[in-house]
């Protein structure tokens, strides 16, 4: 998850909104886990929001901000400040840090710590060790307190070590939180996720709904990205199909008003 990675999403889109073969100009946006987080993003764009038609994402996260904490420290921070554990796979902390990486100016410390960042085993029960073995090679004060956080696994160092990035960064992160731009999106909001995700807390969507008008099921019908046919478990199925239908009758749900002007 980048600056470059959203940039290419939002093009891909206005492409195809400005395609012919598009009803009245107007999309709707479908993602998965991170896709579902740059379908959120993608559609606060003040250039594509008159655009969208629709929104439906699948356990997408909401706050970068948290998901780093919870990536390097196994522990989440809810809305109130209560900080709970919460075990995610090893490849989540192995994404968040080739991202933080790509954030960094391209200098040669910065290269050699994204260099490293892709040697990263997302088999290891704990991939960052490497970062907190040592020696280090002289660091730039901007690599440094990447390879810094990324390395801790106290949560009550993480907001010291959030502050002391640069502040660049610290706007990207912003940046790459729907959360924070939820208020722009006006297109209907549609998220299913877990009760218990494996990446993502159900807390992420929740606090977004807070925030924005969306429409939250939770169902057990889903693991992460994949529908779970549990016939134990019709109700979650129920929930998980009314997602579906809600989706794609809002996708379809577009009236030749409302085209946008050019």
């Amino acid at each position: 998850m980048t600056p470059a990675s959203l940039a290419a999403a939002v093009e891909c889109i206005q492409e195809v909104s400005d395609a012919p073969e598009t009803r009245c100009g107007r999309v709707g946006l479908v993602g998965v886990s991170v896709g579902g987080t740059l379908a959120l993003l993608a559609a606060a764009d003040e250039r594509l929001s008159p655009r969208i038609s629709l929104v439906a994402c699948v356990a997408p996260f909401t706050d970068l901000r948290k998901v780093m904490m919870l990536a390097t420290t196994g522990t989440y921070r809810h809305d109130t400040g209560i900080l709970s554990a919460y075990s995610t796979p090893p490849s989540l902390a192995v994404g968040l840090g080739r991202s933080l990486a790509a954030m960094l100016p391209t200098t040669s410390a910065a290269l050699g710590l994204r260099s490293a960042m892709r040697t990263l085993d997302t088999a290891s029960a704990d991939p960052l060790a490497p970062l907190r073995a040592g020696p280090f090679d002289p660091l730039d004060r901007a690599t440094n307190s990447v390879r810094e956080l990324l390395a801790n696994q106290d949560p009550a160092r993480f907001d010291e070590l959030h502050d002391a990035l640069p502040i660049e960064i610290r706007r990207t992160i912003e940046a790459l939180s729907p959360l924070a731009v939820a208020r722009r999106i006006r297109a209907p909001i549609e998220i299913a996720t877990a009760p218990r995700d494996r990446y993502f807390p159900v807390a992420e969507s929740l606090s977004f709904a807070n925030a924005q008008r969306a429409r939250v099921t939770v169902t057990p019908s889903l693991a992460h990205a994949n529908p779970r046919f549990d016939l134990e478990s019709l109700n979650g199925l129920a929930r998980l199909g009314g997602f579906i239908v809600r989706s794609l009758v809002a996708a379809e749900a577009v009236h030749p008003a409302a085209t946008p002007s050019a």
